[in-house]
């Protein structure tokens, strides 16, 4: 009897020893698969940034200005970006002057592998107000955005996908929609579709793969998969590689001959930027 004793508690002590090896094998491999995953963050195989508002982004006097004679040039006292708790609102010509002026609020990053991974962005964005001739407290030339990668160290270009919404109401082109085109030049807009101006909110989506020189710009239902571009820039660009999503607004163009001192504004919420392996 003690000797089938002795063989019960002997099955007994290797039946546990084969549940603590399970045990261990298992959180072995749990632990591996963590380590794996924090690995490829950190190495930027899987990035994920966003937010409600552009809270950190940075904000540029861009490239669509004009002053009128007698007023002073363009700079960053006509533009201004705040950032309220569930959306951001970009601002163009605050002072109310005779000028056009160009508000672009970004998030850059520098990271070389922004030329490998595959980019997903999307925002949301809507007019506070409607741009109408009879309007002349708030009026609007444009809002864009768009998302671009320069190869400062390599190729020297800035590939990429972008948007423009023309909103000037005395202009033929009211409401259309354009998309940024370029084949290693200045780059130039191609008219896409036409999204009528309202108060609503509307939803941008990119996507863009670089190495496949692919990109498609969704704009609600609207969609077009010809965006993709590549713009050659000066000779001053710096020499890194760099990512930048980009949000934007033009004030109304108060040429020729229309006096208007118009402020614009545009909104700007949930955004996000998924950076994936290939």
């Amino acid at each position: 009897m003690m000797q089938r004793q002795g063989k019960k508690n002997a099955h007994r002590m290797l039946g546990k020893a084969a549940i603590i090896g399970a045990l261990v094998v298992f959180l072995a491999s749990l632990f591996a698969m963590v380590y794996r995953t924090s690995a490829y963050a950190q190495q930027g195989e899987a990035q994920h940034y966003g937010g409600k508002n552009f809270s950190g982004w940075q904000t540029v006097v861009g490239d669509g200005i004009y002053a009128a004679p007698g007023e002073a040039p363009v700079s960053m006292s006509d533009i201004q970006t705040d950032n309220l708790p569930d959306y951001s609102v970009l601002n163009a010509n605050i002072q109310r002057r005779v000028i056009m002026a160009h508000n672009i609020t970004y998030k850059k990053i520098i990271d070389s592998q922004a030329l490998t991974a595959i980019h997903e962005v999307g925002y949301t964005f809507r007019l506070p107000y409607l741009p109408s001739t009879n309007n002349t407290s708030e009026n609007a030339q444009t809002l864009e955005g768009g998302l671009f990668v320069w190869d400062g160290a390599n190729t020297r270009l800035d590939y990429g996908a972008a948007f423009q919404w023309r909103l000037n109401p005395w202009a033929p082109d009211f409401g259309k929609l354009y998309a940024w085109q370029a084949n290693a030049d200045a780059g130039r807009w191609q008219e896409i579709s036409y999204l009528k101006p309202d108060t609503a909110w509307h939803h941008m989506e990119i996507r863009l793969n670089i190495p496949a020189q692919q990109a498609t710009l969704s704009i609600d239902d609207l969609q077009d998969t010809s965006a993709f571009s590549r713009v050659t820039k000066p000779a001053d660009w710096g020499t890194e590689i760099a990512a930048r999503l980009q949000a934007e607004i033009i004030s109304i163009d108060p040429r020729p001959g229309n006096q208007i001192r118009a402020l614009h504004q545009g909104e700007f919420k949930d955004w996000h930027w998924n950076w994936l392996s290939q």
